[in-house]
């Protein structure tokens, strides 16, 4: 079994090749933190154990001429909760992080049919801007987790898969110190 987050995306068939002619098109040229919310219940102790309830989404910030450089918003949240009380959150740790690519003019991408199409759509505003930011994510989880009192939080690695149907969210099982088990992280 993986230790990994899941990214669940819209598309059916994820097609590796057109989505490694994606990367090729746009290249990334930057990722910076944009917005940031920390909080936690200074009342609670810092509990063992924790359950972790992780979600993400992007969000295409590309102003309609600016179709050789794109900005991405990548939006993060993850909430930590004690088995004391499991429905209130004792922490939560939110950031933003844009990312920006730019178009290499050299490069043309033919969309055969439909789902090529899709999975260009995909990649480009969800799956390869979370994929980049997520190194960022980990690393900012883990310090302001410790900053906060806690232990630090180990954000897992990133795994992309094709959503099934019908998905459900759910929070992490509990796991003390750092949450190392697979999450569902919803886009």
């Amino acid at each position: 079994m993986s230790n990994n987050a899941i990214l669940a995306v819209d598309v059916e068939k994820l097609d590796m090749e057109a989505a490694a002619r994606v990367a090729q098109l746009f290249v990334l040229q930057e990722i910076f933190l944009v917005d940031a919310k920390i909080s936690r219940d200074p009342l609670i102790e810092s509990p063992e154990v924790l359950s972790l309830e992780h979600k993400c989404s992007t969000e295409d910030l590309t102003p309609e001429k600016g179709k050789n450089l794109r900005f991405i918003l990548c939006n993060f949240r993850v909430a930590a909760f004690s088995d004391k009380e499991p429905s209130k959150p004792v922490m939560k740790i939110e950031a933003s992080f844009c990312t920006s690519y730019v178009k290499k003019p050299d490069i043309f991408l033919p969309m055969e049919d439909d789902d090529s199409l899709l999975t260009y759509v995909e990649y480009l505003r969800t799956i390869n801007p979370i994929s980049n930011a997520w190194p960022y994510w980990r690393e900012f989880v883990q310090s302001m987790s410790s900053r906060m009192g806690f232990p630090a939080l180990t954000v897992p690695l990133l795994e992309i898969v094709p959503k099934k149907t019908e998905t459900k969210e759910v929070k992490s099982q509990p796991d003390s110190k750092k949450s190392t088990r697979r999450k569902k992280v919803n886009a």
